[in-house]
């Protein structure tokens, strides 16, 4: 049965910023939610009680203000436009906007203008992409979705736009009826967006080459190491060709240099220390590698759009807030 549930907007002060913890989706791990938006209200369309108390539907302030969560997202906009903020980066979203938004993304999403926006969210725990690219055999998934500088994204013909909403309706109709199929039919439709839009075809955009194996090799390695205190030094150490090779092999095939990418990983692990631990802001720039306190800032804000201490300040303001959801 369809039905639509209004969600009310929730008066807080000051810039939420909801953390969603993988501890959400302990129960399901995996969802389809449907999304109206217009006039500034969020509606839930095909949405249930259970599910609402999860925590996993946002409010509009919420959804409007920056946010991040431990599991990926697959958002498709059917209808209207969207604002989409990330990592410091602005995109208008159009309809067949098909976006993958990964674990520690900093993103909110705004509206355009008051016109109805339509659109849908699938969340995946982390556990369950990792048992899906897997299940594929296809490695460079994993490569092409943490590595990439932003959030990779699609733009999806009218008819795949409406074939796969309809997909994900009959998910979210599945979702009180009967849990484990809805379950199969998420991981099945998320194994198909995966394998058509995220594999690489192992080109990269700026070259339109393929990027020869040990690179990919190398590049998957270091996103495994524990520390990367030395990483590009030690990326230098794995790999048998010349320094000046690797670097120019980089910018030819991911259009950045190996330290750019080793500060990518970098400030993905620093996110989480800061919003996990008490560890000292110094401590944990030591810890990753950075060359020195200023530069960690410097880049920090860069990716994120917010101080080191702002970024802990406020995830852990919002733990408080995200545990009486």
């Amino acid at each position: 049965m369809l039905y639509i549930c209004i969600m009310q907007i929730k008066n807080h002060t000051g810039d939420i910023f909801l953390v969603q913890q993988e501890s959400f989706l302990k129960e399901i791990h995996t969802a389809v939610f449907l999304y109206l938006l217009q006039d500034n209200i969020v509606y839930a369309m095909n949405s249930f009680p259970h599910l609402q108390r999860l925590g996993l539907l946002l409010s509009a302030t919420e959804m409007q203000s920056f946010h991040i969560h431990e599991f990926y997202e697959i958002i498709l906009l059917v209808k209207g436009h969207l604002l989409h903020e990330i990592n410091g980066n602005h995109h208008i979203l159009k309809p067949g906007s098909l976006v993958f938004v990964r674990p520690y993304d900093l993103h909110r999403l705004l509206p355009v203008n008051s016109d109805r926006t339509v659109f849908s969210s699938l969340v995946i725990a982390s556990s369950v992409v990792e048992e899906i690219i897997s299940f594929l055999c296809m490695p460079a998934i994993t490569n092409h979705i943490s590595t990439a500088p932003e959030a990779p994204c699609s733009q999806l013909s009218p008819d795949t736009t409406r074939e796969t909403m309809l997909k994900m309706e009959k998910i979210s109709n599945e979702q009180t009826i009967s849990p484990e199929t809805s379950a199969l039919m998420t991981r099945v439709l998320s194994a198909q967006l995966f394998a058509e839009y995220l594999t690489p075809g192992r080109t990269s955009a700026k070259s339109g080459r393929t990027p020869p194996e040990w690179l990919q090799k190398l590049r998957a390695e270091v996103e495994r190491w524990g520390s990367l205190r030395d990483a590009p030094q030690r990326m230098h150490q794995s790999c048998l060709c010349h320094p000046s090779h690797l670097c120019k092999s980089f910018k030819l095939y991911y259009d950045e240099t190996p330290t750019e990418f080793v500060n990518r990983i970098r400030l993905r692990k620093a996110a989480r220390e800061l919003k996990t631990t008490e560890v000292k802001i110094a401590a944990i720039a030591a810890e990753l590698g950075f060359i020195s306190l200023s530069h960690f800032h410097r880049l920090f804000k860069r990716h994120y759009g917010l101080t080191p201490a702002d970024y802990r300040r406020r995830s852990t303001d919002s733990l408080g807030f995200a545990s009486s959801l």
